[in-house]
């Protein structure tokens, strides 16, 4: 009787193997590349929320007595480049801590400007402070923390 040795997989079992894992890459690619969008879309509304806040806080701030915050200000801020901003803006986040904050996502625009979202803080003469931007990805807003 002859021995044989079978250890061990065929040629044919490691194509069949690798066909298969193909296919699940083919699936699963781009369900995967959705759902880290969202998530940085995600972490853009929680970067801006953070933003808001530092700005009204510091807006209402009865201890901040110079470089208030103008009656408009703005913050924009750029899909992977440093934030831009006007009205002593860049004070009320560097109070917060706040020192880079830029978007992890592409999809935001303002006025066809992509990777943008455009933050106008407009404070009334009782000091309250309001949020506005025309920055939307589709129909959904930013400030809402919807997308």
């Amino acid at each position: 009787m002859k021995k044989t040795n079978n250890k061990g997989f065929s040629l044919v079992e490691l194509i069949v193997v690798i066909a298969i894992m193909a296919v699940l890459i083919g699936v699963l690619a781009p369900t995967f590349t959705k759902y880290v969008e969202r998530s940085r879309k995600s972490t853009d509304v929680q970067n801006v929320a953070a933003v808001i806040t530092a700005v009204q806080t510091y807006a209402a701030d009865p201890m901040v007595t110079t470089n208030k915050l103008d009656a408009s200000a703005t913050v924009t801020l750029k899909y992977n480049a440093a934030p831009a901003f006007t009205g002593n803006a860049n004070h009320a986040l560097a109070a917060a801590g706040i020192s880079d904050v830029q978007l992890k996502s592409d999809k935001w625009a303002v006025s066809g400007t992509a990777g943008q979202v455009v933050l106008t803080f407009t404070t009334s003469s009782d000091g309250a402070v309001t949020v506005s931007s025309d920055c939307t990805v589709a129909t959904n807003d930013i400030i809402k923390g919807t997308y």
